[in-house]
């Protein structure tokens, strides 16, 4: 079979798989877009069918331009990585001032700030769409925001750190955020559907539908297209812009694929600063995985350096999969809830390269390793019972690592991870890579854990 036909026959087995109304898909081979498609219905009521020119939410696929605005800044003198936040933002402040003063840009853009979901997002997206009408606005009510770890000691996803660090980004630069995007990314890559405002994928005639089935709570619209729930999404995004208030296409975020595999002549960066970017510069315990500026930072089987990062809403999931050394790359935009957008981008790319990636089959482990050692008599202390906000969720002890059970963050269905210890409380997902970081108290005693930013106190 030819290489579309390969591609039709996984993303029609994938969406049927999972439920998925729509998809649009775009592949990178040697630093050109050699395919792009569009699969079933962008919208279910009108029957419009998903080019690589839909307009799609993208989410957390925004984070990578904030890592170039801010290495764009860095270049020009204007920002310093390591310099604490308040001297670009001097009323900057989280609930305990001594780790406010101690928090640097860097640490935000690598989820490191301690504050990981501190719920602001949740409030704007669930209860409140004016919540937070500016960045600046959002940032004032950080105030609030408790730590869960000391400042540069856990990975913890944080969409309001990352919020912080454009802010802070486009005060170095004088030149609003909206402005370093279209100018600094958008406009020289040849981006020419992708908007750094939210609205613009509210009006457009050619634009994907979220959706979901059961159990949508607070993001239910109350509008139904055939059997699916059209998801309700906050009508302005402009606070979350550096975390993931953009909206683009398969086709413009596979140019800028091209553009951030190019190290020499890259339109965006130097080759140091892109290598910067694509740096584990925050390591996942020994693992080798680890984050860099706005990427997930893996590496394959064959030790190839791999960079992704996945772009999720409620009724979006996509993913962005870039092996750099190769100029390969598959883009994955898909509209139904909380799906996992990384699993087809992993199947395609393997149909790319014509061998895996970073395994034969999504049934087998994710290929890294840790000299970490860990016994079950030792982990037997992370066992227990903890909370998370859509319920309870249990911990227990395996031969390598532990087996946590968690409602979903959208729906609560049950979601299992298996997780390998690669380090002093720290574990990584076998199956996912997801970093899972336990907390202890002033005794030792275990507190907590970190999961995709959500903290979940031990409750027995």
């Amino acid at each position: 079979m030819s290489l579309a036909e390969r591609i039709t026959s996984v993303v029609e087995a994938y969406r049927a798989e999972h439920d998925i109304p729509g998809a649009a898909i775009a592949v990178v081979q040697d630093g050109a877009i050699t395919y792009e498609g569009g699969f079933g219905q962008a919208n279910l009521e009108t029957g419009a069918a998903p080019t690589p020119h839909t307009l799609w939410p993208i989410a957390s696929l925004t984070k990578s331009f904030t890592g170039v605005a801010a290495m764009q800044q860095v270049e020009r003198g204007r920002l310093l990585l390591d310099e604490p936040i308040t001297s670009y933002l001097p009323d900057f402040r989280f609930a305990d001032p001594e780790a406010s003063r101690k928090i640097t840009v860097r640490n935000l853009l690598l989820h490191a700030g301690g504050i990981g979901r501190s719920g602001h997002q949740d409030t704007l997206r669930e209860i409140s769409d004016e919540a937070y009408p500016t960045r600046e606005q959002l940032v004032s009510a950080l105030e609030t925001a408790v730590q869960q770890s000391a400042p540069n000691t856990a990975w913890s996803y944080s969409n309001e750190g990352y919020a912080t660090a454009g802010h802070a980004i486009e005060t170095a630069a004088d030149e609003p955020l909206e402005d370093l995007f279209q100018h600094g990314i958008f406009d020289r890559v040849g981006m020419t559907n992708t908007h750094p405002r939210f609205q613009n994928w509210r009006e457009a005639e050619d634009r994907a539908i979220p959706y979901g089935r059961e159990n949508v709570g607070p993001f239910d619209s109350g509008e139904q297209h055939g059997h699916y729930t059209v998801i309700r999404l906050p009508r302005d995004y402009r606070a979350f812009l550096s975390t993931g208030g953009t909206c683009s296409t398969a086709h413009d975020l596979a140019r800028y694929q091209i553009a951030t595999m190019r190290t020499e002549d890259s339109p965006l960066l130097s080759a140091g600063s892109l290598d910067n970017a694509h740096s584990a510069q925050l390591q996942y315990g020994d693992s080798g995985w680890g984050y860099g500026f706005g990427w997930q930072v893996m590496w394959s089987r064959d030790d190839t350096r791999v960079i992704g990062h996945s772009g999720g809403l409620p009724g979006v999931s996509n993913y962005s999969l870039v092996v750099p050394a190769e100029r390969t790359g598959v883009v994955v935009l898909t509209n139904r809830n909380d799906r996992t957008g990384m699993n087809l981008a992993e199947l395609l790319i393997n149909e790319v390269r014509e061998e895996p990636l970073f395994r034969f089959s999504l049934d087998e482990p994710l290929p890294f390793e840790s000299q970490y050692e860990a016994t079950r008599e030792g982990l037997s202390e992370y066992a227990g019972t903890y909370e998370f906000r859509m319920g309870p969720a249990t911990v227990e002890a395996t031969d390598r690592g532990v087996l946590i059970r968690t409602p979903s963050r959208y729906d609560a269905h049950e979601v299992r991870i298996d997780a390998l210890a690669v380090g002093p409380d720290v574990f990584l997902g076998r199956f996912r890579a997801e970093p899972i970081y336990f907390m202890r108290d002033g005794a030792g005693a275990i507190r907590g854990f970190t999961h995709i930013g959500y903290y979940y106190p031990r409750t027995a």
